[in-house]
């Protein structure tokens, strides 16, 4: 008998300190082509190459590869291609198969020059992996006429579509066939993606999901979904991410949720956290699979992913969001259950202005997302709809190639840069236009969502009827006049280098290094930056309440004024000291602030004394490091910049030199 050819499988991922994924999808298509006994006894696959190490170096530990697969996305396809190239190089004669959602389809390969600019793949697979992949392998053994294979491109020839397996059934889990079990043994802490069904009824233009699957969803079976469950938490995996594109659409969802919670229990805290895609339209199941996620601190909040809240823009890129009524409602019901809701835009969707940005973050402010609006930017994926040349040439969709943005991760630390396709101009929203709307983006997060000028912002909304975004566009119109301010030295960073991403393709990368060595955000950056200087942002701050009376925008009374700025700079989480304090204001910011956010009713600000209690539970004292950690980057998504322990009460009897007695306390805490 002749000897095994050598199979190697590489599916690349980022490390986050100590922390990364399995390689799950080249483990679904190894652990189905194992079960066809001619694979399993001429293939002997040698190991998973998944961390990204030297290329060098990886090629070099080859063992003379007959077979080489690279399951790719946007996160790693340039480092697959410059192994693959590398592999070709020194063995010429091993097949190099790819595969993954970032493989163009076979409408996209003329657009992207594929396969001229790649010659180095041998082969691409297009769609569902398992049973061409097998299918590969067979050929390769008998004579190699690979294009008698269905759903893939072989030097390019494109053979005949392969149809979905409606049967989940017949492929085997890679956790329960027990093929990660020797990664066990390596120095990482383990992420990993878990399904329960494929496919996506929806056909949002932005998104490749619903294109690459077709639509039509297929399930695997609940035993198969509790199995891998039970695996997750025997091998302690702290983070699951769902690869479900809609979870919450099926009934049978609230059983995998309830399972997923009592394993958690059972199981001593495992898994510790799962990530989920929800439906996209909220429904009361959606809410019933928050709460009992969240209930077991599987999963901290909701996610509403409105992306548009301009009608037109949403019919561009074939979405519906909910009726806003309906969304507000959501909201108001994950608050009430103490289940924090997330909101998601997206800038640069065709379709959109300028103008319909603005009046869609007005809209979803004054509907109280203030700690939850999330703004992200618009990339192209290879096989979303949005990347059809027809659809690109309808909304005159412009690209732009930028190092792909990759948050909180160590910067210069990659052997291979990978990148995206960024847009950065359409029919509706020329190149200038984009450039104000990231920059209000980040203003809006920045100062607004980390909770920097919160305050100050919701009374000038309620109590001057002054927009959101005007008050945001006048804050940075006042910094680019006051370039020495922390405030204008952070946007003129900001906006160019919003600019050098759109017009040469630069990153979005930006360190903070006596915070913490990793890549932050630009509205994460300027509050660490604004966050070192407290004391000069709020003293500029009055500056710029100066600017906004002499422009007769609004106009507050000295002593309110004082008491505004005093209370958001108190509840701003502080890293160089203890933040716990008490002190007395002569207005009822406290109470006026949060029935803002409540939304439930008008607000009121009283005249008066009011004692405001502080209570630090952190106690950072000087530690960067942990604050910039917790707070920023674990603690963003969790509202934690602020302090959530904070008492308003109000002194019915002058303060005594020990302070008022309890009876004259009327409190409101938070």
């Amino acid at each position: 008998m002749s000897a095994k050819k050598n199979l190697y499988m590489c599916q690349f991922s980022h490390l986050y300190g100590d922390n990364i994924y399995l390689p799950y999808s080249a483990g679904c298509v190894w652990a189905y082509a194992r079960t066809i006994p001619e694979i399993a006894e001429q293939y002997d696959m040698k190991r998973w190459i998944f961390v990204r190490d030297e290329p060098d170096e990886i090629v070099e530990s080859l063992e003379d590869p007959a077979v080489i697969t690279f399951s790719t996305y946007v996160w790693n396809w340039e480092m697959s291609a410059v192994v693959a190239k590398k592999v070709k190089e020194k063995y010429p004669d091993c097949l190099t198969v790819f595969g993954g959602p970032q493989v163009p389809g076979p409408d996209r390969f003329q657009f992207y020059d594929f396969p001229d600019a790649f010659p180095y793949i041998d082969i691409a697979v297009h769609g569902e992996g398992e049973i061409t992949f097998a299918d590969v392998l067979k050929e390769n053994l008998n004579g190699q006429d690979f294009k008698s294979v269905p759903g893939i491109t072989v030097h390019g020839h494109t053979t005949e579509k392969r149809e979905r397996t409606k049967d989940l059934g017949i492929f085997p889990s890679p956790y329960l066939e027990g093929l990660f079990e020797d990664l066990f043994d390596l120095p990482y802490t383990y992420h990993t993606i878990f399904e329960t069904n494929r496919g996506c009824p929806y056909g949002c233009t932005f998104c490749d999901w619903g294109s690459l699957t077709a639509q039509k969803m297929f399930n695997f079976d609940l035993e198969r979904v509790f199995a891998e469950i039970d695996y997750f938490a025997e091998k302690k995996i702290s983070h699951v991410f769902s690869g479900d594109a809609n979870f919450g659409i099926l009934e049978r969802d609230i059983e995998i949720a309830k399972y997923l919670a009592e394993t958690k229990r059972q199981s001593g805290g495992y898994p510790e956290k799962l990530r989920v895609n929800y439906a996209k339209n909220s429904t009361q199941r959606v809410f019933d699979l928050a709460k009992i996620l969240n209930d077991e601190g599987l999963d901290k909040g909701i996610t509403l992913s409105v992306q548009s809240m301009d009608k037109e823009t949403l019919k561009t890129i074939k979405r519906r969001n909910l009726k806003f009524d309906t969304y507000k409602g959501f909201m108001k019901m994950y608050e009430q259950a103490g289940i924090d809701g997330y909101t998601e835009v997206i800038i640069g969707l065709p379709g959109e202005t300028y103008e319909s940005f603005l009046a869609g973050v007005d809209e979803l402010l004054d509907a109280a997302t203030h700690d939850s609006l999330w703004i992200y930017r618009c990339t192209v994926l290879p096989n979303a709809p949005m990347n059809e040349p027809n659809y690109r040439k309808l909304h005159k969709i412009e690209t732009v190639r930028t190092p792909i943005y990759l948050n909180h991760t160590t910067p210069g630390s990659d052997p291979v840069q990978e990148y995206e396709d960024a847009i950065s101009s359409t029919a509706t929203l020329p190149r200038e236009d984009l450039v104000k709307c990231n920059t209000m983006a980040w203003a809006i997060q920045a100062f607004h969502g980390l909770n920097l000028t919160q305050v100050l912002a919701c009374y000038a909304r309620n109590a001057a009827g002054m927009k959101y975004s005007d008050f945001y566009s006048k804050f940075m119109e006042w910094g680019e006049a006051n370039p020495e301010t922390l405030v204008g030295s952070e946007y003129l960073h900001t906006k160019q280098q919003i600019h050098d991403v759109l017009e040469n393709g630069g990153n979005w990368d930006n360190v903070q290094p006596d915070f913490l060595s990793q890549t932050w955000s630009t509205e994460e950056s300027t509050f660490l930056a604004c966050s070192r200087e407290l004391d000069r942002f709020y003293d500029e701050l009055e500056r710029f309440l100066d600017h906004l009376e002499d422009e007769g925008l609004m106009t507050i009374e000295p002593e309110l004024r004082a008491d505004l700025i005093r209370y958001q700079k108190a509840i701003v989480v502080k890293w160089e000291y203890d933040g716990t304090q008490e002190f007395e204001l002569s207005h009822s910011v406290h109470t006026y602030y949060h029935t803002v956010l409540l939304d439930e009713e008008e607000p009121v600000m009283r005249k008066g004394r009011f004692v405001i209690s502080v209570n630090d539970p952190f106690k950072f004292n000087g530690d960067k490091e942990m604050y910039a950690t917790r707070i920023v980057w674990w603690g963003r998504r969790g509202g934690l910049t602020v302090y959530l322990d904070v008492e308003e009460t109000e002194i019915g009897a002058p303060l005594s030199a020990t302070g008022a007695s309890d009876a004259a306390r009327a409190p409101v805490s938070t």
